[in-house]
């Protein structure tokens, strides 16, 4: 709501204490940014994938954000994907468009297990 002074100021009605005008400013908007900080932080405990600002972002870069494939760890699916094709083809099968594209979709940490199972593999004589 707004007031009109007789001096042509606009006064307005304080949304937190409803006076005209607000009696302690400075506290109300110290409320008002607390208020804000913990629903932040509610919103990034509901959704911890989502970036801290999403509701401020274009949806492009909310797009982007949420499917950078350095935010996912790789699906165990896709680690066994390769290692069956290394195990039927062989080394060979890590020349593959299909198994390099399956590589470029791994993590640092998937790519290691790959490794580590292929050292394995070879150890044992199967490569």
């Amino acid at each position: 709501m707004t007031a009109h002074s007789n001096f042509g100021a606009v006064v307005t009605e304080c949304p937190t204490c409803g006076c005209t005008p607000c009696g302690s400013p400075g506290f109300f908007r110290l409320c008002r940014d607390a208020d804000r900080k913990a629903a932040a932080e509610r919103r990034r405990r509901e959704a911890p994938d989502l970036p801290l600002n999403w509701d401020q972002m274009s949806v492009g870069a909310l797009w982007e954000a949420l499917n950078d494939p350095r935010r996912r760890s790789t699906p165990q699916s896709t680690t066994e994907a390769i290692m069956v094709a290394v195990r039927i083809r062989g080394l060979a099968a890590l020349k593959e468009p299909a198994t390099l594209e399956r590589l470029g979709r791994c993590d640092p940490q998937a790519r290691e297990e790959i490794n580590q199972r292929i050292g394995a593999l070879r150890e044992k004589g199967v490569l």
